[in-house]
C-alpha cells in the first residue's frame, strides 16, 4: 500500500465494545497517519445489515482508498495494522484477512478456537485452516469478516453488480442466506462472491486476532486446544487397548478352563 493511501476503520456493535478494542483502537489512531474517516454503526439483529450500511456510507461518505473493517469484541495491536497495511496492495492484493478465530461449540467445557480462514475441498466445501506457516501472507478461498482490509475499487466492483431492483447502491455488498441446506453467514457469501469477480483474498498468519466469546479464543487457546485433543485421543486409545487385553485374558481363561 502506498504512504498517500487512506484508510477508512469500520465497525458494526450491539450499542457497547471491549474495553480492549477501544485501547488498541486509540493506539492505532495516535500512531498511523494514513487513517482517514471512522465509520461507527450499533444495532441488533441482523449483522448483514449493519455492514451493509458500513461500506455505502464509506463509498457515500468518504474518499478513502480502503475500509478496514473490525468486530469490536477482538484484541489488536498497532504491529497488526501495519501488517495488514504492508501485506495490502491495490492490484495484486485487494483483499487481506486477519486470523481471527472463533469459538465453535463442540460439547468441551470450553470453545474450540477454529481459525476463521478457509480453503475449497474438492466436493466444494470450505473448511477451516488449521495448519499455515506462520507471520507469512497466505492465499485463501474465504475468510471471516472480524479483521478484513478491502481496497475501494473491490466495494465499487459490488456495487456495480448490485441487483438495481432490490440492493441498489444500500444493500448489495453483504447477505446471508441457506445454501444446500445449510445457512451461510454474510462473510463466506461475500468471500465467494468477490472470487467470482475474479480477485484472490488473502490473509496474513502473522495477525492473530484475540476474539472474546466465553473466552478469549485465538492462536494460544487453538494450540491448547489441539493438544487437549491429542492427549484425549491418546488416552482412548490406551483404554481401548487395555479393554482388548483385558478381554483377550479373559477368553484365554475360558479355553484353558
Amino acid at each position: 500500500m502506498k504512504d498517500t493511501e487512506k484508510i477508512t476503520i469500520g465497525i458494526c456493535s450491539p450499542g457497547y465494545i471491549v474495553t480492549d478494542f477501544m485501547t488498541s483502537l486509540l493506539d492505532v489512531a495516535r500512531s498511523q497517519k494514513q487513517l482517514g474517516q471512522f465509520i461507527s454503526l450499533q444495532g441488533s439483529g441482523v449483522i448483514s445489515r449493519l455492514r451493509n450500511q458500513v461500506v455505502a456510507t464509506f463509498l457515500e461518505k468518504t474518499k478513502d482508498d480502503w475500509l478496514l473493517q473490525i468486530d469490536t469484541d477482538q484484541r489488536f495491536t498497532v504491529d497488526d495494522f501495519k501488517k495488514l497495511v504492508a501485506a495490502a496492495d491495490a492490484k495484486t492484493r485487494p483483499i487481506v484477512s486477519a486470523v481471527v478465530h472463533g469459538g465453535w461449540e463442540v460439547g468441551e467445557p470450553y470453545l474450540e478456537p477454529v481459525p476463521c480462514i478457509f480453503k475449497q475441498g474438492e466436493t466444494g466445501g470450505l473448511f477451516a485452516i488449521h495448519e499455515y506457516e506462520k507471520d507469512s501472507i497466505i492465499e485463501i478461498d474465504a475468510c471471516g469478516t472480524g479483521a478484513i482490509l478491502v481496497h475501494r475499487s473491490v466495494w465499487e466492483r459490488f456495487r456495480k453488480e448490485a441487483d438495481p431492483t432490490h440492493q441498489g447502491k444500500m444493500w448489495g455488498y453483504y447477505q446471508d442466506m441457506p445454501l444446500h441446506h445449510e445457512w451461510i453467514g454474510e462473510d463466506l457469501l461475500w468471500s465467494i462472491r468477490a472470487r467470482s469477480f475474479g480477485y484472490k483474498i488473502y490473509a496474513h498468519t502473522g495477525v492473530q486476532m484475540e476474539h472474546q466469546r466465553k473466552n478469549w479464543v485465538g492462536q494460544r487457546q487453538h494450540a491448547d486446544f489441539a493438544r487437549f485433543r491429542q492427549v484425549r485421543h491418546q488416552s482412548e486409545e490406551q483404554i481401548s487397548g487395555d479393554h482388548n487385553k483385558s478381554s483377550n485374558s479373559n477368553d484365554n481363561k475360558s479355553i484353558n478352563s
